[in-house]
């Protein structure tokens, strides 16, 4: 699991590196046969290369030292 201070990177451009700075849950609106979807985590991070603040889907990243 991420936490605030990891530093990560996304699995399909690993030259995109940053700290996580904030992570919330963001409600799905997306139905399957059982019910609705588990809210999913989006995570904001602070990208290295530009100080810019970037959110992905938290089954995006992964960690990196």
């Amino acid at each position: 699991m991420l936490k605030i201070g990891d530093r990560v990177a996304p699995f399909d451009n690993m030259s995109i590196t940053g700290t996580v700075i904030d992570m919330y849950r963001q409600k799905s609106d997306q139905w399957m046969v059982g019910g609705a979807m588990e809210a999913l985590f989006i995570i904001k991070v602070k990208l290295d290369k530009d100080e810019s603040e970037v959110e992905f889907r938290a089954d995006r990243l992964m960690r990196v030292s």
